[in-house]
């Protein structure tokens, strides 16, 4: 099998992040990110394997844990990017239907009903 890769583009602060998560023999996860933000490095030096409960249960989870993601921006996407690959690669988000929506979005401007 493959591994699963997202790419996440954070346009606010002009950085992309390649991230991949492959399954491993033991059922933990491998995870390997590509950046060229030094924070987001950081963040991937301290998390290289993660475990099913990593994405299957926020509280405890290593992916949200705020000693792995300290040199994170608060708003940084780069966690929702492992989820997302982390959830691909176990098979509990249809990698078929990532293929055909290709994108989710986070609309920075304010609701305006007119």
């Amino acid at each position: 099998m493959m591994p699963s890769t997202v790419i996440v583009n954070m346009n606010t602060c002009n950085k992309s992040h390649k991230i991949t998560v492959s399954m491993r023999d033991d059922g933990d996860m491998d995870v390997d990110i590509k950046t060229d933000c030094k924070n987001v490095q950081e963040y991937a030096n301290r998390l290289k394997k993660i475990t099913m409960a990593d994405m299957s249960d926020r509280h405890g989870s290593k992916i949200l844990d705020p000693d792995v993601s300290a040199s994170l921006s608060a708003t940084c996407l780069v966690q929702i990017g492992v989820m997302d690959a982390a959830w691909i690669e176990t098979g509990m988000l249809s990698g078929s239907l990532c293929k055909k929506v290709r994108q989710n979005e986070i609309i920075l401007d304010r609701y305006d009903s007119e």
